[in-house]
């Protein structure tokens, strides 16, 4: 699949695709005629993913780390444990975030 059509797929423009590949999110294989991007089914699926955790709140720098672990991810238990690691790392965070906002407006409000 090429570029374009890929990013008619997913509803992105090409360029979002040209800094998935630049990130290392999604690297594409390249044709032999021009260089142009060609995308395996297994790249299209992976695309799929990157598109569907970018459209969940993911950052590009937590998928760089995400991204290898599916790839190593061989069941579909293994892909879903790492995202429920993942998730419960945010929510740890989210957590601590909230009760450090907290501690700041009782010291800003004097309370």
């Amino acid at each position: 699949m090429g570029i374009s059509e890929l990013a008619a797929a997913l509803g992105v423009q090409p360029s979002t695709l040209r800094h998935w590949d630049a990130e290392g999110l999604v690297v594409p294989g390249r044709a032999a005629a021009g260089g142009a991007r060609r995308y395996s089914p297994g790249e299209v699926r992976e695309a799929r993913i990157v598109h569907q955790l970018r459209m969940a709140g993911y950052r590009i720098a937590p998928l760089r780390a995400l991204m290898p672990e599916l790839r190593r991810a061989r069941r579909w238990d293994e892909v879903m444990s790492t995202l429920a690691g993942r998730d419960a790392s945010i929510d740890a965070r989210s957590a601590a975030l909230l009760a450090a906002a907290a501690s700041l407006s009782a010291v800003i409000s004097g309370g």
